[in-house]
């Protein structure tokens, strides 16, 4: 029979001792959203627009997320209307930070493309956020911690639920508007029927309210919690909703 004298069970006990120090004493780094390409298909006024690319890419922790939708089918010979949509972020170690948003959105009108262009722009050194449309200020708010635009806001949510971060303090930030949006519901038992897959996918869906939006928001967990659907209500009960055509196409930059 093995024999154990006082001084090894000593020594291992410093041992362990020793290796939980290190391993509860180091820096926790938090789980980092993938460079990514997906596509949504588009939904809005009851009808099938078309669909949106969506690239999301970090480097050197500074992100892009780019988003470009047109219209196809029927809805093509309704509207001509696109839109190109870019936002930059921050992503470091322990957080996700919105900079800025900028969209350009194109329509065509008695053979002329007219151009519309909506900025949204984090001034740091003022800690305020300020909008301009056509390149003209309209507004501004003070800055607050995790906010973030109608198209970033999924992919907040979804870094917040790979960290176990807190969805109570979300703000939407609009050109006309500034929302703290409340979350109602989070319902971990949800699921979803996408054009991609025979089968209905589990999702995690979260219900937010705010004074001019409710927004539903269905994260898959199959894929990184990557959005699976996405469902906006504006204060004029006009619905647009955003659903995963294809699942996400993870990529690294070289």
């Amino acid at each position: 029979m093995m024999k154990f004298s006082l001084f090894s069970i000593r020594t291992v006990s410093r041992t362990c001792l020793a290796a939980a120090f290190l391993f509860y004493g180091q820096t926790v780094f938090a789980q980092e959203l993938k460079n990514f390409k997906a596509e949504f298909e588009v939904e809005a006024f009851g009808m099938a627009l078309g669909k949106a690319q969506q690239d999301f890419n970090c480097l050197n922790n500074l992100c892009t997320l780019t988003s470009r939708a047109e219209p196809s089918g029927l809805a093509a010979l309704i509207s001509s209307d696109s839109s190109y949509e870019t936002v930059h972020l921050r992503q470091s170690d322990s957080s996700l930070t919105w900079l800025d948003y900028h969209k350009t959105g194109l329509t065509q009108k008695n053979g002329q493309t007219q151009k519309k262009e909506t900025t949204l722009k984090f001034i740091e050194p003022e800690n305020k956020i300020v909008a301009y449309k056509n390149q003209r200020k309209k507004n501004e708010w003070p800055s607050q911690a995790n906010t973030y635009d109608s198209i970033s806001l999924a992919y907040a949510v979804q870094y917040a639920q790979l960290n176990q971060g807190s969805f109570d303090h979300f703000f939407l930030q609009d050109i006309s508007f500034q929302d703290l949006l409340k979350l109602n519901s989070i319902d971990r038992n949800s699921r979803i029927t996408l054009s991609f897959s025979d089968e209905d996918l589990d999702a995690v869906k979260y219900h937010f309210t705010s004074d001019h939006v409710k927004i539903e928001l269905w994260l898959l967990p199959t894929y990184d919690y990557f959005p699976g659907k996405i469902r906006v209500v504006n204060q004029h009960n006009k619905t647009i909703t955003l659903s995963l055509a294809e699942p996400p196409e993870y990529y690294e930059i070289k």
